[in-house]
């Protein structure tokens, strides 16, 4: 169980055959995080945000033959994410402003 209350590190990775698919899923995690790879994700995610994300991309995705993984990052072991050749982007809240 969590204690933090504020959004979390999570790097989302997925295997999707149908190209149709997979752009869909990829257009909507570019909705919540940064891509670090072609089928890579880091979003910073609040609880509510995540379980969005997953009913969404459960719309999307084919159970019987698509794959979609998020693994968390602790904020206290962030500092120890090594990254080779290009540096990492930090990757930060998304702001929204509603005019």
């Amino acid at each position: 169980m969590s204690l933090s209350l504020g959004p979390m590190l999570w790097v989302i990775v997925y295997d999707v055959g149908n190209d149709t698919r997979r752009r869909r899923l990829h257009a909507l995690l570019k909705q919540y995080g940064d891509p670090v790879q072609d089928s890579a994700f880091e979003a910073r995610l609040t609880r509510s945000e995540r379980k969005a994300l997953l009913e969404r991309a459960s719309r999307i995705i084919d159970p019987s033959s698509d794959k979609v993984f998020l693994y968390p990052l602790v904020r206290a072991k962030e500092g120890d994410i090594v990254a080779l050749g290009q540096p990492r982007v930090e990757v930060r809240r998304r702001t929204y402003w509603i005019l």
